[in-house]
């Protein structure tokens, strides 16, 4: 005997059903999903990021240690007097992240003269700062950098 043709639409019916929750399900894992690898991803780029400024600026440390103290004073120094210069800017790279792009930042360099306490000694004590800032996302962010020099 033939099930009447009102129960069979509706076992169809059901079908439609069950298949429409189980997609929702699974759009909805899907989704929580997806926004849990754009977390960790966002992890590894702020370590990325201070991992690229820190390099930077330990490349910035090394140049003013290793800079002669002729070149230092002079009016060309990369490290101009804050006293009698405005301060000059410039961009550079810092690096490139994954994909091959290439990470941006704004440099600056000053030197300050600084007082030494020894009145014995005739001391040119310089204080070479280097203030590196870049964005992360709309944050702006800045490190900085000092060395001091002596002769």
């Amino acid at each position: 005997m033939k099930p009447p043709l009102r129960q069979c639409l509706r076992s169809h019916g059901s079908l439609l059903i069950e298949v429409s929750v189980a997609l929702s399900l699974t759009s909805a894992l899907a989704l929580i999903m997806m926004r849990a690898s754009l977390l960790a991803i966002s992890g590894n780029q702020w370590t990325i990021m201070q991992t690229l400024t820190d390099a930077y600026l330990s490349r910035e440390s090394a140049l003013s240690i290793r800079l002669p103290f002729a070149d230092l004073t002079s009016a060309q120094s990369a490290w101009p007097d804050i006293a009698a210069d405005p301060v000059p800017e410039q961009t550079v790279t810092l690096g490139r992240v994954a994909g091959g792009q290439a990470v941006q930042g704004t440099l600056q360099r000053f030197r300050t003269a600084e007082v030494a306490s020894a009145a014995e000694s005739p001391l040119t004590v310089w204080r070479l700062h280097s203030v590196l800032s870049y964005r992360v996302g709309s944050q702006e962010y800045l490190k900085s950098r000092s060395t001091l020099r002596l002769q």
